[in-house]
């Protein structure tokens, strides 16, 4: 599988902050892959997502070792040339699917917009009623003509899912696309959303604090805390035997039938990133003086996990 995607060392920082917003995050994700990036608010997830697509605009400062979609090195394109490869080779599903349009122009407005706005060619408006059936809006030469008010929260993303494989995109970013919604248009709109982008053969990066939502979609994870990446490695891996003691938080935090008042990351002191050594430090039970130190991300149990402790936390917790 040839990758679609490969980023390697990729740093942001904020005009005017001290620290990164994300430090040194590698992962590749090739045709058909998928790969998710999760974490809590302010974790660096949704930084390090429009980083790559290099949305963030020019006052923030994104470095990379390796930036390449598609064998092109995004960090030497030109602005007029980033648009027209984003507009035809990237797909993005925004996380508010009320918000995300412009509620005084129809649904066919906004999408022929974005599709004239690559260049596309041949007739846009069905391609379009093509789209809006392939997610599942009825009478969709119809409803294209729609304000954004006549179609619920659910529909709303369906249209934004049908616009951003319009055009069959090699890669689809999705940041938090079901956030806002219930659980059952949730699983749903990500049953649909998986169908569809495996269909086009396109990788998929998408963004969750959400790790049932994760875990239907993401063939890799990388678990982001305080702007590093602490674990990465297999979905499967990851949630079935996480080794970072941040990961074993989030996932015994997951409400399950047995338990389905878990509070949010149990037994962990709640506080900021540590903004020197291990980000997590703060919060672990397992934190000593080693744990000022920066934990490099270092092989272990068959992925990578950055903590001095991982192998005593796993043999503790057997």
């Amino acid at each position: 599988m040839a990758d679609v995607l490969r980023v390697d060392g990729l740093s942001v920082r904020y005009a005017g902050q001290h620290h990164a917003a994300v430090q040194d995050v590698t992962f590749t994700v090739g045709a058909a892959g998928s790969v998710a990036l999760v974490g809590e608010s302010g974790s660096g997830k949704s930084t390090t997502a429009m980083a790559v697509a290099r949305l963030l605009g020019t006052s923030v400062s994104v470095h990379a070792d390796v930036l390449e979609f598609e064998g092109i090195d995004l960090t030497s394109l030109g602005s007029r040339r980033l648009a027209l490869l984003r507009g035809r080779r990237m797909g993005f599903v925004f996380q508010d699917p009320v918000g995300s349009w412009n509620p005084a122009r129809r649904i066919s407005a906004q999408l022929l917009d974005g599709l004239r706005a690559a260049r596309a060619a041949g007739d846009l408006r069905e391609l379009l009623v093509e789209q809006f059936e392939s997610v599942g809006i009825r009478r969709a030469r119809k409803r294209l003509d729609d304000y954004p008010h006549q179609f619920s929260g659910g529909m709303l993303q369906r249209a934004m899912i049908a616009g951003a494989l319009a055009l069959r995109p090699a890669l689809l970013i999705a940041d938090e696309p079901t956030s806002a919604l219930d659980a059952t248009v949730q699983a749903e709109l990500l049953a649909l959303l998986d169908r569809l982008r495996h269909e086009a053969g396109a990788a998929l990066i998408i963004v969750s604090h959400d790790l049932a939502v994760v875990r239907r979609v993401a063939d890799q994870v990388l678990v982001l805390y305080g702007s590093r990446v602490v674990e990465r490695g297999s979905a499967v891996s990851t949630f079935d035997d996480p080794q970072h003691p941040y990961t074993r938080g989030l996932v015994a935090a997951v409400p399950s039938r047995h338990h389905p008042r878990k509070q949010p990351i149990p037994v962990m002191r709640p506080g900021p990133a540590a903004p020197t050594g291990c980000p997590f430090r703060h919060r672990c039970p397992a934190a000593d003086d080693i744990c000022t130190t920066v934990p490099p991300l270092r092989p272990v149990a068959g992925r990578d996990v950055a903590c001095h402790h991982a192998e005593r936390i796993a043999e503790e917790a057997r």
